[in-house]
């Protein structure tokens, strides 16, 4: 049974009256509280942001919810409204606060932190009509990926500039983690996301265990993905003896490598394991390949997606491509543990330890290039991933994936009416 009406081509019934005159009223109240509360000394360039706002939201903000537009200006003003929703207002609403708290002489931190969580609370309040307008038109599977997707990069991304506009003498230094390390975003993004996937008519992820799961086998991969943790963390794998020879030293364990770890455990899989990989088993519905077809191509989109780490130029290319490896192979675990185990909780925390221990034994959140036989004992740690990848998605065990694809997909044909089309 579907949770929300099947929508035809043209517009989904759930955007309705409401959801667009508060896009619009939203989008004005904003606009005129940057222009109110911006500071003279502010760079230009934020002046300029808020002339922007003002001057395109006005005549989009309503046009941009009645349907998806075919004219490619119209598209392109679209899709740099949704841009300003997802950047701008944030921002906005963060200079805002920040230089009334600094007029009004409060620099006390118990206020300035019932301020932050006022802040935070309206920021998510604001992206909820963005979610219910904006997202709710896209009908066919590639719009919808390609949406999402933007919208993990601006919304994760965009959460991090907040703390550059915001007295960093004021709010403490918990506040300034979950800001730098996206964690705010990436709660915001699973508030964001999980509006749209209700919007386009799917469940959301399954959290109980698969009861076709054999308890033999989650033993087993519960083990396979205790040993990974402590082999890379704990080991330099430059050699066969870092497969037995462990030194348990982490070498910086702070709040901040810890919410650093988690934003990825949580945005990265909320986009790649849920969203993405419900898309691509709707899509291939009709195909015999539905399940490990679903699973490669996340796992690929995955390790591609990393490649965006070398575009800052502090990790090196060589290093983002070892990265690359690892996350598309790792992505295809992933996927096929949470398809088997059928709890979403499982590669969520799996993912979060990978990447928490890791920053807390360096201390970085950059890949440096490994040595040849750091690369070769990794790719053969790897290799183990992918066998174990492959078995669960043959036989009886595949078979039990069929459970946790039907709570992630309605089975109902008239689910699938355009799927990846246009």
């Amino acid at each position: 049974m579907n949770p929300r009406p099947i929508y035809s081509n043209s517009r989904p019934v759930s955007v309705t009256a409401f959801w667009r005159w508060w896009f619009v009223v939203q989008g004005s109240l904003l606009t005129a509280w940057s222009l109110a509360t911006i500071d003279s000394h502010v760079k230009a360039s934020y002046i300029v942001l808020g002339v922007i706002a003002v001057i395109i939201e006005g005549p989009l903000l309503l046009l941009s919810t009645l349907r998806v537009p075919r004219n490619i200006l119209v598209r392109f003003l679209f899709a740099l409204n949704v841009l300003l929703q997802i950047t701008a207002y944030p921002l906005i609403v963060a200079l805002g606060v920040n230089n009334l708290l600094l007029h009004a002489g409060i620099t006390r931190p118990l206020i300035a932190s019932l301020v932050m969580i006022v802040i935070t609370v309206l920021v998510i309040v604001i992206h909820i009509p963005y979610a219910m307008a904006l997202f709710a038109p896209l009908n066919n599977g590639w719009a919808q990926s390609i949406a999402m997707i933007y919208g993990f990069a601006w919304i994760v991304g965009g959460s991090q500039f907040m703390m550059g506009k915001v007295n960093k003498n004021v709010y403490s230094h918990i506040w300034r983690d979950l800001l730098n390390t996206g964690v705010y975003g990436a709660i915001l993004f699973v508030v964001v996301g999980a509006i749209a996937m209700y919007q386009w008519g799917y469940r959301g992820p399954s959290w109980r265990f698969n009861p076709l799961a054999q308890p033999w086998i989650l033993a087993l991969l519960a083990a396979s993905c205790l040993l990974f943790l402590g082999w890379n963390t704990f080991t330099n794998p430059n050699s066969f003896r870092s497969l037995y020879t462990w030194e348990f030293h982490l070498k910086s364990v702070t709040f901040y490598w810890f919410a650093q770890g988690l934003e990825p455990g949580i945005a990265e899989e909320w986009l790649w394991r849920y969203i993405i990989l419900a898309l691509l088993l709707t899509g291939l519905h009709k195909s015999r390949w539905q399940i490990p077809g679903s699973v490669f191509l996340t796992g690929l989109l995955f390790g591609l997606w990393h490649a965006t780490n070398a575009l800052g130029g502090a990790q090196g290319v060589l290093a983002t491509a070892v990265q690359m490896q690892f996350a598309m192979i790792s992505g295809w675990f992933m996927a096929a543990l949470y398809l088997y185990s059928g709890s979403f909780s499982v590669p969520m925390i799996f993912h979060a330890l990978i990447d928490i221990l890791a920053m807390m034994a360096t201390g970085s959140i950059v890949s440096t290039a490994p040595t040849r036989n750091e690369y070769i004992w990794s790719t053969v740690t790897e290799l183990v991933f992918v066998a174990i990848s492959i078995w669960l998605l043959t036989g009886k065990r595949r078979t039990a994936m069929q459970w946790t694809v039907d709570n992630i997909v309605p089975g109902n044909p008239l689910h699938f009416a355009t799927p990846f089309v246009g």
